[in-house]
Parts: C-alpha cells; sequence; structure tokens
C-alpha cells in the first residue's frame, strides 16, 4: 500500500479524498465556506493522526491563485469605480495595522517562543505565506515561520466565516447545487486561455504575489475597457477553496513536532489580538465611509491576499474592495519588509562581537 501511494499521481489521493469527504460533511452541517473550513479540518487532524497526507504540489496552488485572481479582477474594476473615494481611508488604516503589528508581534514572538529577531520579525509581517518564505529562506526558522502563518490564517478565515453567519450573511439556499454550477455567461475558452497567459506570465516574472496580483490587474483591465464579460463559475472557485483547505490543513498539521503547541498558541493569541484591534478600526471606519462592515474588517484582516479575498467572494461581499486594500498592503510589506528584515540581520550579526 505504501509503495502504491508513493507514486505520482496516486500519492495525493488520501490528500483529496479527506479534502472531499471534509468538504462534503462540512457542506450537510451547514458550515459557512463548508469546501474550505472542511477540506482544511480533515486534512489537518488527518495528518496529525498520521494517515499518509501530504500537501498539494506547489504548482497546483500556483494555477489556484491565479484563477482566483482572474475572479477578483471584475470585482476591483466596479470597486475602483464604486468606492474609489473609500480607498485611502482603508488603505491607511491597513498601513497602520501592519505596522503596529510588526512593531508589537517580533518581541513578541522573540521573547514568547524564542525565535531570532530575523525570525520574529516574518512571523509578525501579515503577508502572504509564499512571500514570507521566501524572504525567510536563510533565517533557518522556516518551519516555524510557516506554522505561524499557518495557523493565523485558518483562525482568520473560520472566525470571519462564523461572524459573517452571526450577522446575517445568508448561505446559499442549494449549496452543493451552487458550488458545482458551471454554466454563466463567460465563454470558457476566454477564460481558460485568460488563465493560462497570466499563469506563464506570473511564472515567468516571478513577482512576489504575482500569482495573484497579475491576473486580477489583468482582468480588471479587461472588465473595465472592453465589453467581454469576465466572471469564472462558481465550480471554479470551490475547486480553489478544495485545494486551498487541503494545503493550509497539512501545513498546520506539519509543524515542528518539538514546538508545535507553544507556537500554535502564541500565534493564536497574537491573530486574535491584531483582528481585535482590525475589528475596532474597521467599526470605526464605517462612520466614515459607505463600506459594511465585513468588508473593512476582511480588508484589515491578517492575511495573504487569495485566503481573505476567497471568503469574501465565497460570502458574496465586495471582493473588490478587500483586494485592493490587501495588494496596497502586500506591496509595503514586500518593499519594507526586506529592508527590515536586513537590519534586523546585521543588530544580529553584531551583537554576539558586543
Amino acid at each position: 500500500m505504501r509503495r502504491l501511494l508513493s507514486t505520482r499521481p496516486i500519492r495525493y489521493l488520501p490528500t483529496v479524498s479527506l479534502g472531499i469527504a471534509g468538504g462534503g460533511i462540512a457542506l450537510l452541517l451547514q458550515f459557512p465556506i463548508p469546501w474550505l473550513l472542511g477540506s482544511l479540518l480533515f486534512c489537518a487532524v488527518g495528518s496529525r493522526a498520521g494517515l499518509p497526507v501530504r500537501s498539494l504540489p506547489g504548482v497546483l496552488e500556483r494555477w489556484m491563485r491565479v484563477a482566483i485572481g482572474v475572479s477578483l479582477g471584475p470585482s476591483v474594476a466596479s470597486s475602483m469605480q464604486v468606492s474609489g473615494a473609500d480607498l485611502p481611508f482603508a488603505v491607511v488604516a491597513a498601513l497602520g495595522i501592519t505596522t503596529l503589528t510588526v512593531a508589537a508581534g517580533t518581541p513578541w514572538f522573540e521573547q514568547r517562543v524564542g525565535l531570532p529577531r530575523p525570525a520574529a520579525f516574518l512571523c509578525a509581517l501579515p503577508g502572504g505565506l509564499s512571500m514570507l518564505l521566501a524572504l525567510s529562506g536563510d533565517t533557518g526558522n522556516r518551519a516555524e515561520v510557516l506554522l505561524v502563518h499557518a495557523v493565523r490564517v485558518v483562525i482568520v478565515v473560520v472566525s470571519i466565516s462564523l461572524l459573517a453567519r452571526m450577522l446575517g450573511v445568508p448561505p446559499e439556499p442549494d449549496p452543493l447545487l451552487a458550488s458545482l454550477d458551471w454554466h454563466n455567461d463567460t465563454s470558457p475558452w476566454v477564460l481558460a486561455g485568460l488563465v493560462i497567459v497570466c499563469f506563464m506570465l506570473a511564472e515567468r516574472l516571478r513577482i512576489a504575489g504575482g500569482h495573484v496580483i497579475i491576473p486580477m490587474i489583468i482582468a480588471a483591465c479587461i472588465a473595465a475597457f472592453t465589453e467581454i464579460d469576465i466572471a469564472p463559475p462558481m465550480v471554479v472557485k470551490t475547486i480553489a477553496m478544495l485545494v486551498f483547505g487541503m494545503v493550509i490543513g497539512c501545513e498546520v498539521a506539519n509543524g515542528p513536532r518539538e514546538r508545535y503547541y507553544q507556537l500554535f498558541a502564541a500565534s493564536a493569541v497574537f491573530t486574535i489580538v491584531i483582528m481585535a484591534v482590525a475589528a475596532m478600526f474597521a467599526m470605526v471606519l464605517t462612520q466614515l465611509i459607505d463600506q459594511h462592515f465585513l468588508v473593512l474588517f476582511l480588508s484589515l484582516a491578517p492575511g495573504g491576499i487569495a485566503e481573505v479575498s476567497l471568503v469574501a467572494l465565497a460570502l458574496g461581499l465586495d471582493a473588490g474592495l478587500v483586494a485592493l486594500v490587501h495588494s496596497c498592503r502586500f506591496i509595503y510589506i514586500i518593499t519594507a519588509g526586506p529592508v527590515g528584515l536586513r537590519m534586523l540581520r546585521k543588530r544580529q550579526v553584531r551583537t554576539p562581537k558586543a
């Protein structure tokens, strides 16, 4: 059996089976965002229980990021037209929370779990997992950084999904049929061609976050300046949710065993505090701009563009504004983050000599 599961692509069968089963059960139990939360939970539990669960290939996740970027494009174009005047308020708040998160989080992870300051800095950054892992190449703490951010994404996705249900965001009347719907006004050939071109561009350019941002910009321009309708069918978003759930579930479960619970607890406490701060900022912003609290909360919440925007899409919220704010925060992180990381590394090198 183990030899059979070691061959490609059969070795991913346990992961996919658990993910689909978890999504289906979550759907029956009427969970919010069931395909994401159910697959995440089942893969995490299965991996911790010792089942032969392994994370899906990175290339598949990148394809899904491109599909999400294409899905966000029309929403971004619409949001720019409708909410353009509100965007600066949300962006300033997001950048302020990001700075506060890093300033408070670096000493928290350094003192609470004994991480070196550069690794603690990376743990505090509220950005996407892929970019952070690229930045953490020679810190020697990749596993710890990955676990901290995976836990953060899980808490954000689960808490906001449950909060949306509490605040009255209605569930789909027939969620199974809705999640598998393939019918829309977009030509499948146009959609497939756009996804393929955007994926090739992102792979070639290798820009941080490019697998979401590049297709998002291209699809937004097409929606804004042409008559071409860009609207990926719901089944594409369902597949993306399944893939993200399986990947995040495996990442959460596969942290360093000897420090797993210490890192998990530190990340959970810090994430809850930062989300409380984001909620307070969102409440203030609702008095300044005409946006739903949940939209602003998602815009300010810690997490990657793809994960948070996917939650907004699944809940039927203004995913365009969420994606725009997170894109601005992401640009801030990838420009200021490496500078701060270099400064901390230089200081770390000087300290032993002193």
